[in-house]
């Protein structure tokens, strides 16, 4: 299976969309400023024509140990549909780096996403991020069935030193991996759920027949 480069430690907040279809924007935290949001539609435009149905998501990323805060522009492709009620786009990202009269934008690297709609496949606010790359036929069970998985998994939570806490809190479905639930063990899909204390619920699966059943838990600090 094909592993991502782009992973984050940590989700980014989204903070202001700005559809290039004309839809309204939302604001919370630092929005872009106007300066901010020209300098970007001119950093776009000398990179080639916009795509009609794109949409621009802007987002603070928090400071690390490595970087201070700064402000990344998305450029999030028109829906496409998959297998069945599937549907895939991709988040083309780019950060501002730098301050003041220096700062530039710089491409940093691509992520994708699915979620499931049976309509006209549109654009929706929180689609499920794809660490890693997921084939159509296993990716629209994942998600179909995400909601059982859910539940089942808090049974196993309850056994889970880690997860315990957690085990009554609100979730929903930030991203599906793959990987090791343990060093040496063998890769298996995984639901990464976020709750509303911005913790994190990893639900790894097991195939059994023609479906997925909830075979380990963890709960790390970041996705």
């Amino acid at each position: 299976m094909q592993r991502s480069t782009t992973r984050p430690l940590a989700l980014p907040v989204l903070f202001a969309v700005a559809m290039m279809t004309g839809a309204h924007a939302q604001d919370a935290a630092r929005a872009p400023t106007a300066l901010e949001r020209q300098s970007f539609q001119q950093y776009r435009a000398q990179q080639g024509a916009a795509q009609a149905g794109e949409r621009i998501l802007f987002a603070s990323l928090p400071a690390s140990a490595s970087s201070a805060a700064t402000l990344q522009a998305s450029v999030e492709a028109p829906p496409h549909r998959g297998r069945g009620a599937l549907c895939r786009t991709e988040r083309v990202n780019h950060v501002l780096a730098g301050s003041g009269k220096q700062a530039r934008w710089q491409a940093a690297g691509t992520q994708y996403y699915a979620w499931l709609d049976r309509g006209a496949c549109r654009a929706v606010a929180a689609p499920v991020r794809l660490l890693q790359r997921v084939p159509d036929s296993e990716l629209e069970g994942v998600l179909l069935y995400q909601k059982t998985l859910l539940e089942r998994a808090r049974l196993l939570m309850a056994g889970n030193t880690a997860c315990a806490p957690a085990r009554a809190y609100p979730f929903v479905l930030a991203a599906v991996d793959v990987g090791a639930s343990r060093p040496g063990a063998e890769e298996q899909y995984a639901l990464v759920f976020q709750s509303d204390r911005n913790t994190y619920l990893r639900i790894w699966l097991r195939r059994s027949g023609a479906q997925y059943d909830a075979w380990n838990v963890t709960c790390p600090a970041m996705l």
